[in-house]
């Protein structure tokens, strides 16, 4: 078990001896007292992927410049990270993906402490890699102190909560994926196929076990229809199963677009964070902002704020940062901001492009899912 204060404190050494001018903020340990425990704010984005236009940049820190103040200055920052990690074997993009150890590092000096690892490209490189995987974010949390959870601890062993104990919280979370690119991969990653009436109840079974052993429980969803703005009915269904069994924020991710989320049970359901880090835009033409691809390009932190409250702990989403990614002429395909974009030099077919985006995203912020929130430029 590992006290959070001092896990970042550890983070900050470790970000300040790889890049020497990061500093992160170091909370204060304040010890478990009675009375309400004090409000954390929790960052959620979507998936982190290593398409070789962004494996091969000069500095994957340029990669998080736009966001790196956001998450900063928030509690615990959460990601899915979708690519094993090899270091035995080259670096490699879609289809079977291969990320480097200097790509996660950058996400953490980036701000991210906690990282879902159960998705359909997690067993691309077999049991080897789901083994180099496991090993390299063993090395990763000792040295940088952050957190994980998708792999199995060894082949056929038993899926387990994270836990997290941070500021007086006992956090627990988990990573599940509902499908597999490879067949085999079952006994080695967190798959739960909750099309399978069985396997469903199984798991919703310990989701309510895990809910009486934690004061908050994070459930991580890698499942979709990928490239639709709407959730299918039977992913809302099971991701209202998961809220209704005790889960007090249900993260999805899988189809690299953004898509609604709803309030539940006192907690916040979040059908798809989107893409975070992709290179899926990358062949996008300015004069067709929408379709399949344009999409790809938006993306968002779901600020979520958690508060002890008589009677129970309620979640709340607060805040949506927005970003769309950019192809830097010097750094490559990179997040910013839509006013960093659009105040830039732009061509005019461009500009028009990054135009009808923005306004697409504040279209899907007045949604009824989106109401009363803000959705920052």
């Amino acid at each position: 078990m590992r006290s959070r204060p001092t896990a970042r404190a550890r983070r900050m050494a470790f970000c300040l001896a790889l890049a020497g001018s990061i500093a992160l903020a170091v909370e204060p340990d304040l010890p478990r007292v009675d009375g309400p425990r004090p409000s954390l704010t929790l960052s959620f984005v979507g998936d982190i992927m290593h398409h070789l236009v962004n494996a091969e940049m000069p500095d994957y820190d340029r990669l998080y410049d736009a966001v790196r103040d956001v998450l900063a200055v928030d509690d615990l920052s959460f990601a899915n990270i979708e690519f094993p990690v090899d270091p035995a074997q080259e670096p490699a993009g879609f289809p079977v993906f291969n990320g480097s150890v200097a790509y996660i590092e950058a996400a953490i000096r980036g701000g991210f402490d906690v990282f879902a690892l159960a998705n359909n490209h997690t067993y691309d490189l077999g049991p080897a890699g789901v083994a180099a995987t496991r090993e390299v974010f063993r090395d990763l949390e000792a040295r940088a102190a952050i957190f994980t959870n998708g792999i199995r601890s060894e082949r056929g062993a038993e899926l387990a909560a994270t836990e997290i104990v941070y500021r007086g919280w006992r956090i627990g979370f988990v990573s599940i994926t509902s499908f597999s690119n490879v067949w085999g991969s079952g006994p080695y990653i967190n798959l739960v196929d909750y099309l399978n009436p069985t396997a469903r109840s199984r798991f919703l079974d310990r989701v309510r076990s895990w809910s009486e052993e934690f004061d908050l429980l994070i459930i991580s969803v890698h499942a979709g229809s990928e490239y639709v703005l709407s959730p299918v009915g039977h992913k809302v269904e099971f991701f209202r199963e998961l809220s209704d069994a005790g889960a007090a924020v249900v993260w999805g991710h899988h189809p690299h677009v953004l898509q609604p989320w709803e309030h539940r049970n006192g907690g916040v359901i979040i059908y798809s964070a989107g893409n975070f880090i992709s290179a899926q835009r990358r062949h996008q033409s300015p004069y067709v902002p929408f379709g399949r691809w344009a999409p790809t390009g938006d993306t968002a932190i779901f600020q979520v704020r958690v508060e002890d409250r008589q009677g129970g702990v309620e979640s709340r989403l607060v805040r949506i940062p927005a970003f769309t990614k950019y192809l830097d002429p010097e750094h490559g395909l990179v997040l910013r901001t839509f006013d960093e974009v659009i105040a830039g030099e732009l061509s005019l077919p461009w500009r028009a492009f990054y135009l009808a985006r923005y306004a697409f995203m504040r279209r899907f912020a007045a949604t009824e899912a989106f109401r009363e929130l803000d959705l920052v430029r």
